[in-house]
């Protein structure tokens, strides 16, 4: 059995001993940390500890892109949405910033994105505000946003936040810096992942009729394009 703690656990998926001492030194005091060096392993652990208990379930994973046993991109796409399921939060830390690998990501559902080298207290507020976007049961709660009476369903928090603010400015549109303020604070993030959330966005709401629209000079507008209308 897992040992039981009043900590959040948090599985790492990080085949660098230097990186792992800078996760241990950040998450020390506040988190339960469990390593991986490699993929295998992290399945091996998974199914004995997760699939036999049924209940026991790391509360976030944060995970290297590149492991020595391969890249955790092919994971994401061919085992981890059969294996965790979608209520098991993941944070993807790497020096790549290739906006595809980002894009896919996200795709694939991850959380975050954070590009190496991080700064300690991004990783914490990261860790935290995805924390408190979980309900008691363990899944992340993701609300509906409704456009003109029309629901819109899946959607992240990140997402909702976009879409909102898209739907509170009168002519909904939104600059890079209003969007950079209201939706990650005072977290830093890379002009990249804005850019990779948004093509997220306009993929969900395309079949209910709705688009993003670049308008040039880093503005973008939520316009309807339902035939109905």
């Amino acid at each position: 059995m897992m040992k039981e703690s009043s900590h959040p656990h948090i599985w790492i998926l990080e085949d660098d001993k230097g990186c792992q001492f800078v996760y241990e030194q950040i998450l020390k005091n506040n988190f339960e940390t469990t390593y991986f060096e490699n993929i295998k392993k992290f399945k091996e652990s998974y199914k004995s500890k997760v699939e036999d208990e049924k209940d026991v379930k790391p509360d976030m994973i944060i995970a290297d892109l590149m492991l020595n046993d391969g890249n955790f991109l092919n994971f994401l796409s061919n085992d981890f949405h059969g294996k965790l399921g979608h209520d098991v939060p993941f944070i993807v830390v790497s020096s790549d910033d290739d906006i595809e690998s980002l894009r896919l990501c996200f795709k694939e559902g991850a959380n975050d994105y954070i590009t190496k080298p991080f700064k300690k207290n991004e990783l914490l507020v990261k860790i935290e505000t995805i924390l408190k976007t979980r309900n008691r049961f363990g899944r992340t709660v993701r609300t509906q946003v409704e456009i003109d009476g029309v629901e819109i369903e899946g959607l992240t928090t990140k997402q909702q936040k976009l879409l909102s603010l898209f739907l509170n400015n009168t002519e909904r549109a939104a600059t890079r810096d209003v969007i950079m303020e209201k939706v990650w604070g005072s977290t830093a993030v890379l002009p990249k992942t804005i850019d990779v959330h948004l093509y997220n966005l306009r993929r969900k709401l395309q079949p209910y009729g709705y688009m993003i629209k670049s308008i040039g000079g880093g503005s973008w507008r939520l316009l309807s394009v339902r035939k109905d209308k």
